[in-house]
């Protein structure tokens, strides 16, 4: 039997929204509606006085959670939906990695890593774009376990990736 008291990863991340500051949103994105929906379940216990939604390619109306979560970046859709409340954080699959307007929030977090860069810089591109009012965009990535790490050697996959991609297409402004 899986005990979510036991998993250090959940408590790291429940510590680190519990830790943003006021007014502050975080989009949590995850490869898996499983995984996002296992986080859904134990979050909203463990992170005081936010709001916490899913959002995934089985949910209804993706395009309304966003604008939940983002109502000044999608003003020209409506904002926030008429008798809706405003989501601080917003637990998504990458069924919102493209085409969506989420830069109210300046804080994206990778809790799973993909095998590829792509969906990473999709999901970072959701906030870091035209509208942007935070000075400074963060994106943190959980990474493997340290076993699974060594066997699969996916953060220096990555990373090697990234710099190749900064060398040919150029980095950001940094």
């Amino acid at each position: 039997d899986w005990d979510p008291t036991h998993d250090t990863k959940l408590t790291a991340l429940a510590a680190f929204l519990n830790g943003l500051g006021k007014g502050k949103k975080a989009l949590v994105f995850s490869e898996y509606k499983d995984t996002v929906d296992y986080l859904y379940s134990h979050l909203p216990e463990m992170v005081e006085g936010r709001v916490i939604e899913t959002v995934s390619g089985s949910s209804a109306n993706p395009q309304v959670l966003a604008r939940r979560f983002a109502p000044v970046a999608n003003l020209e859709l409506g904002g926030l939906p008429k008798g809706e409340i405003e989501i601080d954080i917003l637990l998504a699959t990458d069924v919102l990695s493209e085409g969506q307007n989420l830069q109210d929030c300046d804080t994206v977090i990778n809790w799973d890593l993909p095998w590829t860069i792509i969906p990473m810089i999709q999901r970072a591109g959701r906030v870091d774009r035209v509208g942007q009012q935070a000075s400074e965009i963060s994106v943190f990535s959980f990474m493997p376990q340290q076993g699974l790490e060594n066997v699969i050697l996916l953060r220096k996959r990555l990373g090697d990736r990234l710099r190749n991609n900064a060398k040919i297409f150029g980095a950001g402004d940094r």
